[in-house]
């Protein structure tokens, strides 16, 4: 494991094989570790760099501080990928990790020769692109208008009703295995 500054932190990262680089960025829960079971096969081929974002494994975090973002990630992969030198990278990202590459190529695609996106997830924060308009969504607005309207439900509703309340059994019976005998305060007891 190497370590590189980047934006006033030090990120975590793992580098195997040779070839063109592959950067690989992980999601959420997980850190550079996730993509231990892929390195064999990747670097067959690749330069495969595996990063850790900030205030992940290996680093400590005490969950202080505004550091954690999308937008800060995005710097940090971008700086990260500036100081490697490397030139144009292949830049793959999984989860969290898929949403700061995507938003990595939106905003340097200079730096990048391929864009892998694996179950990109993340939220698409408006303040991370800088031509955004307050108001509305204009994508949702053009999915709404594309949508057609659901039907009205016209199932019959169903009454609620409450459950009878449980039976007692008779005190004969009381001598089965896991049979429960008394009166209904008695069984409320347990």
């Amino acid at each position: 494991m190497q370590t590189l500054s980047v934006n006033g932190t030090d990120i975590a990262w793992l580098d195997v094989g040779r070839g063109p680089p592959l950067v690989c960025v992980h999601g959420s829960l997980c850190d550079f570790r996730v993509w231990s079971p892929v390195l064999g096969p990747l670097s067959k081929r690749h330069r495969v760099i595996a990063l850790s974002l900030r205030h992940f494994f290996p680093e400590h975090w005490d969950g202080h501080g505004d550091t954690y973002s999308i937008a800060q990630h995005v710097a940090d992969v971008i700086g990260f990928i500036e100081q490697l030198d490397a030139g144009p990278v292949d830049l793959m990202g999984h989860s969290r990790g898929g949403h700061i590459s995507f938003r990595v190529a939106q905003r340097r695609p200079d730096l990048l020769s391929k864009l892998i996106l694996a179950e990109p997830g993340g939220e698409l924060d408006a303040s991370l692109d800088p031509a955004a308009q307050p108001g509305p969504s204009r994508l949702a607005a053009r999915v709404a208008v594309l949508t057609p309207p659901s039907p009205p439900d016209t199932r019959p509703r169903v009454p609620f009703r409450r459950a009878p309340p449980p039976r007692v059994l008779p005190p004969e019976w009381c001598t089965r295995r896991g049979a429960r005998c008394g009166s209904p305060p008695d069984l409320a007891r347990g």
